[in-house]
C-alpha cells in the first residue's frame, strides 16, 4: 500500500470508531428507555442513560463529515455514494436517538439531564 491508503484506511478506522460508539449509544438508550418506563428510580438504568446520552452527544457530525470528505475526494462515485449513505444513516440515527432521549430525560426527570 502506498502512504495515502495508509492514512486513508486510518481515518476508515476513526469513522468507523464514531459509527461504533453511535451505534453502541443508541442500543443502550433503547434498552435503558425501555426499563426506565417500567422503573424510573432505577439507579443503575439511569446511569447507563446518561453515559450512553452523553456519548451521544460528544460524537460530532462535523467531525465525521470532515473525515468523511477527506477519504471521500479520491473514490470514485459509488464509493462515495456508499460511505455517504452509511454516514447519513448514523448520523440520522443518531439525531433520533438523541430527541427521544433527551423527551424521555425530561419526561421522567431524571437526575443530571433535565432539559
Amino acid at each position: 500500500m502506498t502512504m495515502w491508503a495508509d492514512n486513508i484506511k486510518f481515518v476508515k478506522d476513526i469513522i468507523d470508531s464514531q459509527y461504533h460508539k453511535i451505534d453502541h449509544a443508541v442500543a443502550e438508550i433503547k434498552e435503558t428507555s425501555e426499563a426506565l418506563q417500567k422503573n424510573a428510580k432505577c439507579r443503575k438504568s439511569s446511569e447507563r442513560f446518561i453515559v450512553a446520552l452523553r456519548t451521544l452527544e460528544l460524537v460530532q457530525p462535523s467531525d465525521i463529515k470532515q473525515h468523511l470528505g477527506t477519504i471521500t475526494s479520491d473514490l470514485h462515485e459509488k464509493e462515495k455514494e456508499a460511505l455517504e449513505t452509511e454516514a447519513n444513516a448514523k448520523l440520522t440515527n443518531r439525531t433520533e436517538a438523541l430527541e427521544k432521549a433527551k423527551k424521555l430525560s425530561a419526561k421522567l426527570k431524571i437526575c443530571g439531564y433535565n432539559y
